[in-house]
């Protein structure tokens, strides 16, 4: 499956040489405005490699990108769950999750595969299954982490991460200000301290 990197050292090269990129070619130009020789000529790979490792074309490449991108979003995560208190780890995750979109601005795009559709490619409904699964799965472990004994853990954690989409989303398309963005973030940062802290006292 192009989705994952290929067994035999040279075709994962090439692979992971085409995804690079994809990533920086569809960052600057867009997907649409990117052509399958572009990428070639980005990862310095014969056209032919391109199509031996991603059948599908542009598309394949794309989803595999969004795949890489939701399994490295979910292993920075995973290694920022650190802290003695669950109001430490809710908050490391938090910031871990805030920087990785802040230093990749085609994340929020790709990892909902927006400039693909199923009829495009068979690997993107399958990408779509396995990005889901992805942050579904760290979602849990930021759950079981920051304190499953706590009532509505999960909902305070989605409630961080969906309030934190919608402000970087906005800073992205420039509808906000960095600054206005920062303080947006800063008070549902410390809005989810404070819910955690508020379920965990009425369960003691």
């Amino acid at each position: 499956m192009s989705l994952d990197p290929p067994a035999d050292r040279r075709r994962r090269r090439t692979h992971t040489a085409v995804l690079d990129a994809a990533e920086l070619l569809f960052t600057r130009d867009g997907y649409r405005a990117t052509s399958v020789d572009a990428l070639a000529n980005q990862a310095d790979v014969a056209l032919s490699s391109i199509y031996a490792n991603f059948p599908g074309g542009k598309a394949d490449v794309y989803a595999a990108l969004a795949c890489r991108t939701a399994a490295e979003h979910a292993q920075g995560m995973r290694e920022a769950l650190t802290g003695t208190t669950a109001e430490d780890r809710l908050l490391v995750a938090f910031d871990a999750y805030v920087s990785f979109h802040r230093s990749r601005p085609l994340a929020f795009r790709i990892l909902g595969l927006t400039d693909v559709d199923d009829r495009d490619s068979e690997v993107v409904a399958q990408a779509r299954a396995r990005i889901d699964a992805t942050l579904i799965g760290i979602t849990r472990e930021l759950v079981e982490a920051i304190g499953p004994a706590v009532p509505d853990t999960e909902e305070i954690v989605l409630l961080a991460w969906a309030t934190v989409n919608g402000v970087l989303s906005l800073e992205h398309r420039r509808t906000i200000s960095r600054d206005s963005a920062d303080s947006l973030i800063e008070m549902a940062r410390a809005d989810g301290a404070r819910r955690l802290k508020e379920s965990a006292h009425a369960q003691g």
